[in-house]
């Protein structure tokens, strides 16, 4: 069913639970009436706040706003607290794009390139020699490949963070969040505290990268779970608390709770709607009535927490639109036509989906067994094709961990199971007993799916028909992948670790200590016989990772009809032989090559370029990133950038 929007400026809000119509619609009367002719004049019992996992209903306004007030007075009465969500290549142009799940759905990144024009997401830096807030270099291309800073943007308050950017058509949105400073028992939303959090997205006219023209400055109310961009439209989504103000979260007595509970009931709906701030002026993003909530919940249930789903055109600011649901956001996942929010309650994951039409509209929940797993970047354990959704989830309930993975497709609005993996047809389990899940990549009809403990299974998994998924084959190697990239050409990248292999036991025997991590492993597997896939060859650094290994977007990619070329930063500690014998960080960034149309194609270390290191100030290598544009690649390590040519013994050329 499709959700209403505010025209021009309304947001969908994807709230945290839900609840059964005919109850709250019974208790809720017309409106507010109850609140105002009929005073309630002892504590009603509210049950704890709690999400569900059904599908989610539109009821009236008195029901919904109902459902949020029993949500907040919940939450304070049973000293609850709702935490905030901590916050997911192009071969025509010649040069590299950030590195994404989905083709056509782009990621917020530090870093965008149009060819000619760099931009760099800078983060604070409040040493005790400089003092610099966060804000965005503008860099322009010079004919020998140099960069010069053409612009600086910077944010609105100096306390922000800057969460990605992208970059469609010379036009800039720049994502990013206040900073606030709080204790570590104050990480957690209370409705009765004001966190006042705001997530901002200021859209800019790059044409002129010397002087940016500023078009819209928007804030959103709330946290934000994670983003994406189609074409010219950004889409947000946000997790919010409704706030009610001096509440005496000290109640005790009867008495003192039904005031909390009146104030509660007084408080004007609006006052607990998450609001959109237009260059400072404060508008609804939706009303209370405009959120689908849970079709399960009962007039004593409630939930505060709400959810937004938000679209803007980057090009006319003016064209905002939105849609509401109650439920928990753990994570996004969007394919080019639908996008999932994804939670975890009672070893299950719970999935809404939201369909990317005119109105953002709700369509269908479901929910599989198990979690997604913490190993990898968790997003791609879900893939979308067909109208299916296939999802990898483990059960690690039991004294052993349970993968499976899961075929699901919407009926009506449920999203049901309709395959798994195992199953009865193909009852080979997942991964050996202990071990978990460190990587999932779906392509296509394929799913590829690595388990560790001491060995790295690979395994290859035929989704082609989406009733009957099929294991393939499997190759078991030393080390794990935690990212795989497919490649053309059957061919796929495995970035990872090395274990040592003393640490592996014999066929049989016992072993009580995990093994040792060595350092990064680079793999090139060949997946042309997937009954039997075999590595390549690998490169191995000691004593290294890479950021690549849990954010994916640190892999720069170019591909050239199957030629490909790599780019990932790498951090290594080493010890410093002088008269204090220190640990020092070496950042640096490796360039891969691999023909995967070659009839011996190998996987082929070009360079490693390093960035001298600085006793004095360590900057971390995790954030570091590249472009590749032909035989050049510009490389940025901390809020610097340097240049050089894609060949061997190449230096580097900077700081810029």
């Amino acid at each position: 069913m499709a959700l209403p929007i505010i025209k021009r400026t309304s947001l969908t809000k994807i709230m945290a639970l839900g609840f059964l119509t005919t109850g709250l619609l019974a208790c809720s009367g017309s409106d507010n009436t109850e609140s105002q002719n009929q005073r309630p004049t002892q504590v009603p019992l509210i049950n704890q706040a709690k999400p569900f996992s059904g599908a989610l209903v539109k009821v009236s306004q008195g029901a919904a706003s109902r459902f949020i007030k029993n949500g907040i007075y919940s939450a304070t009465a049973n000293y609850g607290r709702m935490a905030p969500v901590m916050s997911e290549n192009s071969v025509d142009a010649g040069f590299s794009q950030t590195t994404t799940q989905e083709a056509g759905v782009d990621e917020a990144d530090r870093i965008e390139y149009d060819g000619e024009t760099l931009y760099l997401a800078a983060y604070p830096d409040w040493s005790d020699t400089t003092a610099s807030p966060a804000h965005v270099r503008i860099m322009q291309r010079n004919a020998d490949f140099s960069l010069t800073e053409a612009a600086k943007i910077g944010l609105q308050s100096e306390n922000a963070n800057i969460n990605g950017l992208y970059l469609h058509n010379s036009h800039l949105a720049v994502l990013s969040e206040n900073t606030v400073f709080m204790t570590f028992d104050s990480l957690l939303i209370d409705p009765w505290a004001d966190a006042n959090q705001k997530v901002s997205l200021d859209l800019y006219s790059s044409t002129d990268p010397q002087q940016p023209q500023a078009l819209a400055n928007i804030e959103f109310d709330g946290y934000l779970v994670s983003s994406r961009r189609i074409d010219n439209y950004v889409y947000l989504v946000t997790s919010y608390v409704a706030h009610v103000p001096s509440l005496n979260v000290n109640a005790v007595t009867e008495q003192e709770q039904l005031a909390n509970y009146l104030r509660i009931l007084d408080t004007p709906d609006d006052e607990l709607m998450p609001k959109m701030y237009r260059n400072g002026v404060a508008q609804a993003l939706y009303a209370a009535e405009d959120c689908a909530i849970p079709a399960a919940a009962t007039a004593q249930d409630g939930y505060a927490q709400l959810v937004s789903v938000i679209r803007v055109n980057m090009e006319l600011p003016d064209d905002i639109s939105a849609s509401c649901v109650s439920t928990m956001a753990d994570l996004l996942y969007m394919s080019k036509d639908n996008l999932y929010v994804v939670s975890t309650l009672d070893n299950q994951t719970v999935l809404h989906k939201i369909r990317l039409d005119a109105t953002l509209s709700y369509q269908a929940s479901g929910s599989v067994n198990g979690v997604i797993g913490w190993n990898g970047p968790r997003q791609l354990r879900l893939s979308e094709q067909d109208n299916y959704l296939r999802i990898v989830a483990s059960d690690y309930t039991g004294s052993m961990p349970v993968h499976q993975l899961s075929v699901l497709a919407q009926q009506g609005n449920s999203l049901n199971v309709v395959a798994t993996l195992p199953n009865r047809d193909a009852p080979e389990v997942l991964g050996k007993p202990g071990e978990d899940i460190y990587a999932v990549r779906f392509f296509g009809n394929r799913a590829y799916i690595v388990t560790f403990e001491r060995i790295d299974p690979l395994y290859v998994i035929d989704v082609e028909n989406p009733l009957s998924p099929t294991i393939l084959g499997t190759l078991e190697i030393p080390g794990y992948s935690s990212y795989l990239h497919p490649m053309d050409n059957n061919f796929l990248l495995g970035v990872g670790q090395q274990v040592n292999r003393s640490d592996i036991p014999e066929n049989g025997t016992v072993a009580f200590e995990p093994p040792t991590r060595e350092g990064i492993k680079i793999s090139l597997f060949d997946i042309a016989d997937p009954s039997h896939p075999r590595e390549v060859n690998s490169i191995v650094m000691a004593q290294t990772y890479t950021p690549v290994e849990y954010d994916y977007r640190a892999l720069t990619v170019l591909n050239n009809n199957g030629h490909y070329q790599f780019a990932m930063p790498v951090e290594q500690w080493g010890l410093v032989k002088d008269e204090f014998d220190y640990w020092l960080p070496q950042s640096s960034l490796l360039l891969l090559d691999v023909d995967t149309s070659s009839a011996s194609a190998q996987l082929r270390l070009t360079n490693q370029l390093k960035i001298r290191s600085d006793a004095d100030h360590y900057v971390f290598g995790g954030e570091d990133r590249s472009v590749i544009h032909g035989e050049h690649v510009f490389y940025a390590h901390g809020n610097q950038l340097w240049q050089s040519l894609w060949q061997e013994n190449s230096s580097l050329i900077g700081p810029f």
